[in-house]
């Protein structure tokens, strides 16, 4: 009889728990030097570097060079920028369209000005270059 009102509080109780527990999504809050915005962290670096040196740092960081996905995004990415240069995730081969680092391709809603193969973001928008100068970079990653 003890057995059986253990069982019926664990299927009451217990059981219902978990299931909540399981569906709720797992929070990472940003660490360190990481800014949390919309789901998302980013890291603005205080570093220079080209834009394949700068790409690799995202990648041992576990992120890669940002996104930006919406207007939002943008304009708190050109906030923070400020009047500096900063490479994003955007790059293009000869002849291609661009894509993010992801392989994703550039759905064009935002421009990018000049003939460059490798994009950088400052307060003034988002331009292109050859790839090799050292500038600072964003990375970002999930915040989840």
């Amino acid at each position: 009889m003890i057995y059986l009102c253990m069982c019926i509080i664990l299927l009451i109780v217990v059981i219902p728990m978990i299931v909540v527990f399981l569906k709720c999504p797992q929070t990472m809050e940003c660490s360190g030097e990481w800014i949390g915005v919309r789901k998302k962290c980013f890291y603005f670096s205080s570093d220079t570097k080209n834009w394949t040196a700068s790409e690799q740092f995202c990648l041992s960081q576990g992120s890669e060079l940002a996104h930006v996905d919406t207007q939002e995004d943008m304009e708190f990415l050109r906030r923070h920028a400020g009047t500096f240069m900063h490479w994003i995730g955007l790059n293009r081969k000869q002849g291609e369209s661009w894509k993010w680092t992801n392989g994703t391709i550039f759905n064009p809603w935002f421009e990018i000005s000049g003939n460059g193969s490798f994009a950088f973001l400052n307060a003034d928008g988002v331009h292109s270059s050859r790839g090799f100068i050292d500038i600072k970079w964003i990375c970002s990653k999930p915040q989840f």
